[in-house]
């Protein structure tokens, strides 16, 4: 099966007349799960670098 895709009409939009993007507001648990997650990385961080002081990695 050969077909032909014509590509002649495809074009890239670049509209100068975007929405401002604004950011979601995060409510209830969904909130509480990204405060967790930060607290996780944080927790991470630290004892990665505990880890790096004291020479085990």
């Amino acid at each position: 099966m050969n077909t032909k895709v014509d590509f002649s009409l495809v074009t890239l939009e670049t509209s100068p007349a975007k929405a401002p993007l604004t950011r979601a507001k995060l409510k209830g648990w969904v909130n509480v799960v990204f405060w967790g997650l930060r607290l996780y990385i944080f927790l991470m961080l630290v004892l990665v670098g505990y880890a790096f002081v004291h020479g085990t990695l």
